[in-house]
């Protein structure tokens, strides 16, 4: 199998892309994602930045996420909430952590911005294999199998998911799918997935509807510990090849 080209990770405002680019986000879309082009363009042009990952040379475009940041203040912590959604990749290009430099980015811009708030990311997983992005990056990281999600952590998930989601919040961390976009059957496939995994089994377990489009709400602290595990991790696969995502 031939080994992909490189690729770029570039960060945009959403208020930056024209026609062609939203032509391009719909073809990538398209290949993940059986949607309302209508209803996924309004989405993402309500969100403030879009991280575009190109192959180099030709900058065909191969993965991409939505970010978004909120700002809330929540049982007297003030907490900036980078908000990801919408996330793509090509499975060729697994392995080159482009994600995580995504990721990596985007917690040092909050910190350089928000210094004295409580830093979390967060996002909603639709399959096993976009949740197993966390035990294999994060070492702190809910929900998960293993340990329990702590009380303030807790009630912080509950708050922010129904604010964010509103009717489609389940209250057990279950977004409900919407009928204008759904996983196509071959991205959310388990293939390549070691189905005895715990990460797995609890994925599966905690959001039996993942197939039908329900997503799991997950949430990331970002201290300054976890980022620095998430470099080892994204350090110890580069040296390993770049094997695993």
């Amino acid at each position: 199998m031939l080994t992909p080209p490189r690729a770029s990770v570039r960060i945009v405002p959403v208020s930056s892309i024209d026609v062609r680019g939203w032509d391009e986000i719909w073809r990538l879309t398209s290949r993940f994602y059986a949607a309302d082009r209508g209803y996924v363009e309004r989405r993402l042009k309500a969100v403030q930045h879009l991280a575009l990952l190109r192959a180099r040379p030709g900058r065909q475009l191969v993965g991409m996420a939505a970010i978004e940041e909120d700002l809330l203040t929540f049982e007297g912590r003030r907490t900036v909430v980078t908000f990801t959604s919408h996330t793509v990749l090509d499975p060729r290009y697994r392995g080159q952590n482009l994600l995580q430099r995504v990721g990596l980015r985007r917690t040092l811009r909050t910190w350089l911005d928000h210094p004295l708030k409580h830093k979390l990311w967060a996002f909603d997983s639709g399959s096993a294999r976009g949740y197993l992005l966390l035990p294999r990056n994060w070492p702190v990281f809910w929900p998960r199998h293993d340990v329990p999600t702590p009380g303030w952590e807790s009630r912080f998930m509950s708050e922010y998911g129904r604010r964010k989601y509103g009717s489609s919040w389940q209250g057990d961390g279950i977004v409900q799918r919407v009928p204008q976009k759904r996983l196509l059957p071959l991205a959310a496939t388990l293939h390549g997935v070691v189905l005895t995994d715990p990460h797995v089994q609890y994925f599966l377990q905690r959001n039996p509807g993942h197939a039908e489009g329900d997503t799991l709400f997950c949430m990331v602290p970002l201290t300054l510990g976890n980022c620095w595990g998430l470099l080892r991790n994204m350090l110890a696969r580069w040296l390993r090849g770049g094997s695993q995502r």
